[in-house]
């Protein structure tokens, strides 16, 4: 029998996956569509290096704002994304709602929710995770996106 890939206790939260298509209803689909490539450079620039000053974070900031404010219907309560300043640093988030970044070491906990996209970040795949309240979706480096809904 195979092992569930998420924890599936009673009390946690369950999630689907579903990649944009022509499938998906009306709201998830605009959510789902590909990111621009100015949205993915924004993404790509957070992991430049240990110290952003607060204009970098303001630009970054802004062009995640500007990328849901001309596009989607919600902006994310945060991003989560693989570090690549090393050990012992794993995931680092950029917390929209006010405009940090943080670098997070191995097993620390992320704030806001967003501790359940921190497998997924950690994973060579996805350039990024945005979370939502009810649902996370998965970035590709070329945009394309993977949409996981919350059953509840």
């Amino acid at each position: 029998m195979p092992r569930p890939l998420m924890n599936n206790r009673s009390d946690s939260v369950s999630w689907t996956g579903r990649t944009t298509g022509p499938a998906a209803p009306a709201r998830t689909k605009v959510l789902a569509e590909r990111r621009s490539a100015r949205y993915l450079r924004a993404l790509r620039a957070l992991d430049g290096s240990g110290k952003v000053s607060t204009a970098d974070v303001d630009e970054l900031v802004g062009a995640v704002h500007r990328e849901f404010a001309e596009k989607f219907c919600t902006t994310p309560l945060g991003i989560v994304s693989r570090c690549y300043l090393g050990a012992p640093y794993e995931v680092h988030t950029l917390a929209l709602d006010g405009s940090i970044i943080s670098h997070y070491r191995a097993g620390e906990p992320l704030p806001h929710g967003m501790d359940r996209a921190r497998s997924l970040a950690e994973s060579e795949r996805y350039l990024a995770i945005e979370v939502y309240p009810d649902r996370l979706l998965c970035v590709r480096p070329d945009g394309s996106t993977v949409l996981l809904e919350s059953d509840r």
